[in-house]
């Protein structure tokens, strides 16, 4: 009997295990299913969005919207090279040079004046004023340079390297 009595245990001890973990297992899929309905909960409060629209709609509207601010930014950024174009090409950089062209009417009232861009072209306008009468010079300048058929007087190299220093 004792032979009995030990397979009774055996067998008794192997079926108590084996309720055990069926009860394991079924706690392990009741929490996982618990755990799936609140992922699921979740999942639809967050598709269905604000105001009742679904993240994909928001995401179509939101990728159309920065479509529409991509063209913008170029059109923006179009107008802004053609600003910086005319900027570089506008007249910038100005000097005056004041003098006395000769030395007895002592008022300073010959002048010159260098006008130049961004990129040192321009013009230098000069006043040369005497008693008797007053004479008026324009030199053309490129890149901060007067032309080889010119020459600058030491006021108009002065008012150009004025405003080229601006």
């Amino acid at each position: 009997m004792s032979g009995l009595n030990a397979a009774f245990t055996t067998d008794f001890l192997i079926s108590f295990a084996l309720v055990a973990v069926i009860l394991v297992m079924l706690g392990l899929i009741f929490n996982l299913y618990s755990e799936l309905s609140t992922i699921k909960t979740r999942y639809k409060r967050m598709m269905s969005g604000a105001e009742g629209s679904s993240i994909e709609q928001m995401l179509a509207e939101h990728t159309s919207e920065v479509k529409e601010a991509v063209g913008e930014y170029r059109k923006i950024q179009g107008k802004l090279d053609t600003l910086e174009e005319l900027m570089r090409n506008s007249l910038a950089r100005v000097a005056v040079i004041h003098f006395d062209a000769f030395e007895k009417t002592g008022q300073g009232l010959s002048w010159c004046v260098a006008i130049l861009d961004r990129n040192n072209n321009g013009v230098i306008f000069s006043s040369i004023c005497g008693q008797e009468a007053e004479r008026s010079y324009v030199k053309p300048i490129e890149d901060g340079r007067v032309a080889a058929n010119y020459k600058l007087t030491k006021e108009e190299e002065q008012a150009l390297r004025q405003a080229m220093g601006r």
